[in-house]
């Protein structure tokens, strides 16, 4: 498989998350959470002792790929396609949002 058709197959499996309303809703769902950690930290850990920095690495990646999804941008490498894709991202942010606030 050639790289080109790589990037075509990403880009079919990406196609339901070009449409606007995604990018607004990834938006959002970025800018809440980013919101609600600058206003009240506790949510990721009680105190810096309990702090669990490869799920908080994580997380920032799930919001930094969200960011990235919802101004529009679509990266043009293959690995960058995959790492930052709404669907990674979208399953990152929503098990946070399940893990603390339900």
């Amino acid at each position: 498989m050639t790289i080109t058709q790589l990037n075509n197959k990403i880009d079919w499996i990406h196609k339901p998350f070009k449409l606007s309303l995604m990018r607004f809703i990834s938006l959002l769902l970025a800018l809440m959470i980013t919101g609600i950690l600058f206003i009240a930290p506790g949510h990721i850990a009680g105190n810096i002792e309990e702090l669990n920095n490869g799920y908080l690495m994580l997380v920032m990646l799930g919001l930094s790929a969200t960011f990235i999804h919802g101004v529009g941008f679509d990266p043009i490498f293959w690995l960058w396609k995959i790492l930052f894709s709404p669907y990674l991202s979208w399953a990152i942010l929503f098990s946070f949002i399940a893990t603390h606030f339900i």
